[in-house]
């Protein structure tokens, strides 16, 4: 079985993950398509019931089977549902409170194994509503959905990407020093303007500091973006 307490990180995709009774039910993890024994399967469902397993003595291991296996597919159904709500229709980046949730879980990931750092890039993408407004807001779906294309060519498999607003974007990076995020954030600023006929972003960073939360951090993030943006304007 996998260990509970992994840390191997893997894609945050919702739709990836095991359909998992830990915490939900039981503290034992069962992917999707694991046999289980009939007293397992007793024993799972009568801790998912909350009831003890003499209470289920009435049953047949066929019922039990059967019963668990229903249990399963409520929660893969779940899961499904989790999924499509946690990732933006458009763009398929993660909405805002998916995000959050994944970088305060990738900050926790760093406080308790250590490694290189928490970076956070954000990403404001330049003249949209211009573009909304001269040639229609198709094209500027368009551009938002390429934007965001473009990113995850040259971020990691499992760096997040967090549709923050209209036209921002944040991605995390985990396990990074703030020397290649900067190399990342170069590239994807290069791979926005091949990829979209010369469109441009505005962008700024930060790393993770003492104290900071998922909220803080992209705060300085933002920060930083206003203040590459106004240096960019006062050397014009």
């Amino acid at each position: 079985m996998p260990d509970p307490v992994d840390p191997e990180r893997t894609p945050d995709d919702p739709g990836d993950l095991p359909v998992d009774l830990v915490g939900w039910a039981t503290g034992h993890r069962l992917t999707a398509d694991e046999p289980v024994s009939p007293e397992l399967a007793r024993e799972l469902l009568s801790t998912a019931l909350g009831v003890r397993p003499a209470q289920l003595s009435g049953l047949s291991d066929t019922d039990i089977t059967a019963g668990l296996e229903r249990l399963r597919s409520l929660v893969r159904q779940i899961q499904r549902l989790s999924a499509e709500a946690a990732v933006d229709d458009l763009t398929g980046a993660l909405r805002r409170g998916a995000g959050l949730h994944a970088m305060t879980r990738e900050i926790a990931r760093f406080h308790r194994f250590g490694g290189k750092g928490v970076a956070a890039i954000f990403i404001d993408v330049d003249g949209l509503k211009r573009i909304n407004d001269s040639e229609g807001h198709a094209a500027g779906d368009t551009l938002l959905a390429n934007v965001v294309a473009a990113i995850r060519e040259r971020v990691r498999a499992y760096d997040l990407v967090i549709r923050w607003g209209g036209d921002e974007f944040v991605c995390i990076l985990p396990d990074a020093t703030r020397e290649a995020a900067e190399r990342t954030l170069a590239d994807i600023e290069q791979h926005v303007r091949d990829r979209t006929s010369g469109r441009s972003v505005s962008s700024g960073l930060a790393s993770l500091e003492s104290g900071d939360t998922a909220a803080t951090l992209v705060d300085r993030a933002d920060q930083a973006l206003y203040a590459r943006r106004e240096a960019v304007r006062a050397r014009a």
